[in-house]
């Protein structure tokens, strides 16, 4: 196995105060440490995680057409974007070829997080239902996840509830074709970046993500989709929100060779509250570390984000 641990959830989930406190310092371990880390006995259903992932994998075998019924736009950032339309490195200030995938997005269905509101192509109901359940189960695992995050950070379970009661959260998935000639230079399945909010939560399905270690060698993340476990990285809000004690660290999908085989993922980016102020947190600040950062909605900070990816300054 690479350097991104394995951590068993499970104990925090049992309520045990020592569970809890075992589990928290091991995933603040990873926090510090490489800002990745694999999660199992998660509480996520099987057959949740099953029908979202045959529902996804059916949904890129259609025609292209109809996923343009919901395209993803400068006035729409979810739907549909096609195969080489995005490149994630320009968000890191470097170019690329398009990257070598295709990708469909939702975003939350509440008004008060979002003015978009869901759109879907043509006699989509079933994958629309099993989509909307697949979100509201990986929302309650993202719960889950920062309640561990809290008593890590030394702060009360619950810290994190109220900057997350209207989140502005994406589901994402992306398939990435059997390739039939070999990539162009610099070519990627997924160029290099960092994630940019709260944290992210992925199904992977087959090789190629790589994550960037300390010493500046990227590391294999071998985890296939029939493994009952989830990859969690954290994004640049929660570095930035830690003083920079986390790590929200750099990743990509390569190629496995001149014709890599399909690949399909699904992630989950958690916003908080676009609302929220994030400012230090308490814990994270001391008179000889002093708060980095001034502070921010999370709202601005994502459109800063958004906006260094596009070239446009806010």
């Amino acid at each position: 196995m690479s350097g991104v641990p394995i951590i068993d959830i499970g104990p925090f989930l049992e309520d045990s105060k020592e569970g809890k406190e075992a589990v928290a310092r091991e995933i603040g371990h990873a926090c510090r440490e490489i800002g990745f880390f694999i999660v199992k006995n998660h509480g996520v259903p099987a057959g949740v995680i099953r029908d979202m992932w045959a529902a996804t994998a059916s949904y890129f075998d259609l025609p292209v057409s109809i996923k343009r019924e919901v395209p993803m736009t400068d006035d729409y950032p979810y739907g549909y974007s096609g195969f080489e339309e995005e490149v994630l490195s320009k968000s890191e200030g470097t170019e690329r070829p398009g990257d070598l995938k295709e990708c469909f997005a939702i975003g939350p269905d509440n008004p008060k997080a979002t003015q978009y509101p869901r759109k879907w192509h043509s006699n989509s109901d079933e994958m629309r239902k099993v989509w909307e359940k697949y979100y509201e189960e990986i929302n309650e695992l993202a719960r889950r996840i920062l309640r561990i995050f809290a008593l890590a950070l030394d702060l009360e379970e619950n810290w994190f509830e109220g900057k997350i009661d209207h989140h502005n959260s994406a589901l994402r998935a992306l398939n990435y074709p059997e390739t039939e000639k070999p990539p162009r230079p610099g070519q990627l399945r997924a160029s290099e970046h960092t994630d940019y909010g709260s944290i992210t939560i992925l199904k992977s399905g087959g090789p190629g993500l790589q994550v960037l270690g300390r010493d500046g060698n990227y590391l294999d993340v071998e985890i296939g989709s029939d493994d009952d476990v989830f990859v969690i990285n954290l994004g640049d809000l929660m570095q930035m929100w830690t003083n920079d004690q986390w790590r929200s660290t750099k990743h990509r999908v390569v190629c496995t060779g001149d014709h890599s085989k399909r690949r399909q993922s699904i992630a989950f980016f958690h916003n908080i509250n676009s609302d929220q102020l994030v400012e230090c947190i308490p814990t994270c600040a001391t008179e000889e570390t002093p708060a980095k950062y001034e502070p921010i909605t999370a709202g601005e900070h994502l459109m800063r984000k958004h906006g260094a990816a596009v070239s446009k300054k806010y």
